[in-house]
């Protein structure tokens, strides 16, 4: 397609047709332009969601990742892109309601939503294999922070101590919690007046700098005992008395003890880097749904991710390419003119600095009058659509004129955004002295409105990963690990007999002595039956020289004793992390036990299968690195595939607009070169075509006075009728030379016409090359397996462990 141009985003059509194919051009939108921001300003029905979620496929397409905060519940939408575009997956997303009133059945009413996308699709160049590609390149999440009814995020560990070091910015995040966390009770505190924000913060802001965690249960008990015995040159009891203290505890209480903040406390761990990616790197688009939440729930989460975000950007290294994307549907209420609610600080703080880590802020409004215009002068695009309201206008005027470009006048752009119609959009850019009208491109996603809570949690569950699902019903406690055992050369005891009950074996069987034994409890229920497995603890040295790589390694590995021929098998072992299951050295109440097959009653035994766990670590436990041969890259250890991927994609991308940049350079000198001579033989054309004008014109002028003095000289010829004879054959001899001189000019003009279609076939090839190198970047991370020796693995504990028999079922 045309309009696939390398980082290029097809937003539309501009209201113009500068290439004269009769058609209007395409709008594109030079992604790099988002490092700078932008902002989408409409009315309500002026297209603004559907710019946005153009603008959010275009992204996808170019494997940008994205969060996108959603307070509305449109951008949900995202998700419901259908490449057959049949009514079948149109469907379960048409309103009964809308068919109702149409007259029609739900069956018809998805038939002709399915009939109009296509219309719409194929009208805009676009077709479902399009749509294809963008879920191939791209995946796509819903989120519901604090609605358990999907898929929640639990925002736990956005108390743990950021890890930065500037004052300034630390000192903002200080702010920005503390006001989050006072709002959520419904007190509006000035950061410098209020008494309950400086004693808050300064106790956030002391366990910060120790390392810890300013969770709300450490807050309450440090509300209630002070750690800092002074505020400024007061004491903490005449600055903050103990009764007004503890009203401030039992605030905090409060929110801690309601159900509606538990849910905030459950889900997956907000982590910047899993929104954008996904374990295997491929980019994502994580869209955060708040439309369940109240105002207060909603601030506060929102300045959480904030203050996350701006922690997240300044660990990454600077970067002139797209690196992300933070998408805001609305931000009325979060960035107003003179209240400072929690938001605005940290939203400044990414307005001014997120350009230089390659992050692009994109925020959208309805409400024009309600935004801090000094704090948007970072903003480099403004998309303007229509706004009925003087008000409106003016107050966006007044902000964006001052700092505007040649050609923006203030009474004809409210006229004109007066004016505008559906889709059009008026677009300010950096790169450009006038602004650009265009309409928008239909869109890929089907929008069907703000989504239903029971929508919503349907494409959130749906959209979770496999991997994030427990493999089996067993859930063990997340705490910590197996201490090692004593080591004893006691001799194994006689036979020990197992306690019986109704048939049921209600006490553990005794293994041989000297082998350490552990319970691993079932959270899921009380009592049930219990399997013997061998627990092995190892810790594993990996060293490489080729690769620079020295790391160690601690794991879990838990495999069934079975009753069988074969006793052990590791191949059959689950592997765990260090602190990622819980074993206890008391047995579970009212649980009953599998036999203990006999081989487990002698100590070689367990000596032998300890020998079979290093084989089998040796073979299998090998450690994953990750290269990049085109880019000549190397994970870092330690480094996910998950983040060395996305450095790779940066990587790539910041190479590829590099030689992109190139390029253009390269063609421009051409381009502009060529356009001189065909400007200049154009000239020449026209100069020629007037001289042959004149031409005619004289020697028409000539032979008519020839002609007339013969008539009029009677039988005579005089010598003056000679003389104008002679002067008409000069006139047409030097009219028949203008006339091949226009011939020659023409022809010299099509010359250059066709070098400059040839140049920019050209052009286009070496464009569509240079995608062809980048596109697939992501796609050329190999895994290198590095091996222990046998030598480097060391077995920390070995034992039997008693398990669920659903483990292993």
């Amino acid at each position: 397609m045309e309009y696939e141009k390398l980082g290029q985003f097809y937003l539309g059509t501009v209201n113009e047709d500068r290439d004269g194919d009769g058609r209007p051009d395409f709008m594109l939108f030079d992604s790099r332009e988002l490092r700078t921001h932008a902002i989408c300003v409409g009315m309500t029905g002026s297209g603004k969601t559907g710019l946005g979620i153009a603008m959010l496929e275009e992204a996808a397409m170019d494997g940008i990742p994205a969060i996108i905060v959603d307070p509305k519940g449109d951008m949900g939408n995202l998700l419901l892109s259908f490449p057959g575009l049949t009514a079948e997956e149109f469907r379960p997303w048409v309103q009964e309601g809308e068919a109702k009133a149409k007259g029609i059945t739900v069956n018809e009413l998805a038939e002709e939503k399915a009939e109009a996308w296509r219309a719409g699709l194929t009208a805009s160049t676009q077709t479902g294999d399009r749509i294809r590609v963008m879920r191939e390149r791209s995946d796509f999440a819903l989120y519901t922070p604090g609605g358990l009814f999907g898929r929640p995020l639990s925002v736990e560990g956005l108390f743990d101590a950021p890890q930065e070091k500037e004052t300034e910015i630390l000192n903002d995040m200080v702010v920005s919690a503390t006001s989050s966390l006072l709002h959520l009770i419904g007190i509006e505190a000035d950061p410098i007046k209020s008494r309950e924000h400086v004693f808050l913060s300064e106790i956030i802001r002391q366990r910060w700098r120790e390392g810890k965690a300013a969770d709300l249960p450490h807050l309450i008990q440090a509300v209630q005992n002070p750690p800092v015995k002074t505020i400024g040159v007061m004491d903490i009891e005449t600055f903050f008395p103990e009764k007004n203290r503890f009203d401030l505890a039992l605030q905090l209480n409060s929110i801690l003890a309601s159900p509606s903040f538990s849910s905030f406390l459950q889900g997956e761990p907000l982590n910047i880097d899993s929104l954008l990616y996904t374990a295997e790197g491929k980019p994502r688009l994580s869209i955060l749904s708040l439309s369940h939440l109240s105002d207060a729930e909603r601030m506060f989460f929102v300045t959480l991710l904030l203050n996350q975000m701006i922690t997240w950007m300044r660990n990454k290294q600077g970067t002139d390419s797209l690196r992300a994307l933070f998408y805001m549907d609305e931000i009325f209420g979060y960035f107003p003119p003179v209240a400072n609610p929690p938001s605005k600080l940290p939203l400044l703080t990414l307005l001014k600095q997120a350009r230089a880590y390659g992050l692009g802020i994109v925020l959208a409004t309805q409400n024009p009058a309600d935004l801090d215009y000094k704090g948007l002068s970072n903003i480099g695009s403004w998309f303007i659509g229509r706004l009925s309201t003087e008000r409106d206008r003016s107050r966006l005027l007044e902000g964006m004129v001052d700092t505007a470009q040649v050609g923006l006048e203030r009474g004809s752009l409210s006229e004109t955004i007066a004016n505008l119609e559906k889709r059009q959009f008026l677009l300010r850019r950096p790169s450009e002295k006038e602004p650009t009208l265009f309409t928008t491109r239909f869109c890929m996603s089907y929008l069907a409105g703000p989504l239903s809570r029971d929508q919503t949690a349907l494409l959130a569950r749906a959209g979770m990963e496999a991997a994030d699902k427990i493999d089996t019903e067993v859930s063990p406690t997340i705490i910590d690990t197996v201490p090692a055992p004593a080591q004893t050369e006691t001799e194994p005891p006689e036979t020990t007999e197992a306690v019986v009950q109704s048939g049921q074996i209600t006490q553990a069987p005794i293994a041989t002595a000297g082998i350490p034994v552990y319970y691993l409890h079932d959270t899921t229920a009380l009592g049930g039956k219990y399997v013997p497995a061998l627990l092995a603890y190892l810790s594993i040295h990996y060293d490489n020289e080729k690769h620079s790589i020295s790391k160690d390694r601690e794991l879990l590995r838990i495999t069934p004793l079975n009753d069988d021929l074969v006793t052990v098998d590791w191949n059959e072992s689950h592997v765990y992390e260090p602190g990622e299951i819980k074993s206890e050295d008391q047995a579970p109440a009212g649980a009953t036990y599998a036999p203990l097959p006999a081989d487990a009653r002698k100590k070689t035994n367990f000596t032998q299968w300890q020998r079979l766990a290093v084989d089998h670590a040796y073979r299998n436990d090998t450690l994953d690195y990750y290269t990049h041969k085109e880019l000549k890259m190397f994970s870092e250890p330690g480094e996910t595939e998950r983040d060395f991927a996305a450095r790779v994609q940066l990587a790539a991308r910041e190479e590829r607009d590099a030689a992109l940049d190139k390029l253009k350079d390269q063609f421009e000198i051409k381009q502009k070169t060529l356009e001189g001579k065909i400007i200049r033989a154009e000239e020449r054309v026209d100069r020629e075509t007037e001289q042959s004008k004149d031409a005619k014109r004289q020697t028409a002028i000539s032979f008519g006075s020839a002609v007339l003095g013969a008539l009029l000289g009677k039988s005579l010829v005089s010598q003056s009728s000679v003389g104008r004879a002679g002067t008409a054959a000069k006139s047409a001899s030097r009219s028949k030379r203008q006339a091949e001189d226009i011939v020659r000019a023409e022809q010299a003009l099509e010359r250059l016409v066709a070098e400059k279609t040839e140049l920019d076939a050209e052009t286009e090839q070496a464009l569509s090359d240079l995608a062809a190198v980048y596109d697939t970047a992501s796609e050329n991370v190999e895994t290198v397996q590095i091996k222990p020796l046998k030598r480097d693995i060391t077995v920390k504990a070995f034992a039997l462990l008693w398990v669920p028999e659903a483990m292993f079922s």
